[in-house]
């Protein structure tokens, strides 16, 4: 097996390429460097919505959908014949209402929906907990990964965002009538 090794400047060129062509399939993506937000150089995404979303107004967070791409590969030692490109992003939604329990419960039936990828409650930069989602494509180390599989995938992932933000945010206006109609 020969040096595979993935320097920040060869994970630039691998996602240049990816960026370059979710451009021409409309999907809105920047290349963020390893420095103080990040801590490897990550593709910044813009997940398709079925959201009708302003144009004239700077969008928040929330609403551009983030998800952040990693390129992973094996050590060396570990002798693999696979790499990964792994995509996360948070699904903003108001869980003020629910339970712990009840949230963990709303994942696991998510999880039997999606076709790929898998929703998790875990903690954030900073601890604070909440519902993320994730993907991940295997490849060949010093092969590119298939763009459009790569673009399918999130284009699935942000239909997966949307259908969680609105099953998390329907739960609990759901719970909040119930509370206050005792």
């Amino acid at each position: 097996m020969g040096n595979t090794e993935l320097t920040q400047e060869k994970k630039r060129e691998e996602f240049q390429k990816l960026k370059d062509f979710l451009d021409e399939v409309e999907i809105v993506a920047e290349i963020a460097e390893k420095g103080k937000l990040f801590e490897d150089t990550v593709l910044l995404v813009s997940l398709p919505t079925a959201e009708e979303l302003p144009e004239d107004r700077e969008l928040t967070e929330e609403e551009l959908h983030l998800a952040a791409g990693y390129l992973l590969e094996p050590e060396e030692k570990e002798r693999r014949l696979t790499r990964y490109l792994m995509f996360y992003t948070r699904i903003y939604a108001d869980l003020s209402e629910l339970t712990r329990a009840e949230v963990l419960s709303m994942v696991n039936e998510l999880n039997r929906k999606v076709r790929i990828g898998n929703y998790f409650l875990g903690p954030m930069d900073g601890g604070e907990e909440a519902v993320q989602y994730r993907i991940m494509m295997a490849g060949i180390p010093g092969e590119p990964f298939d763009e459009g599989l790569v673009a399918d995938a999130l284009l699935e992932m942000g239909n997966a965002y949307d259908v969680a933000a609105g099953a998390l945010k329907k739960a609990n206006d759901e719970m909040r009538r119930r509370r206050e109609n005792g």
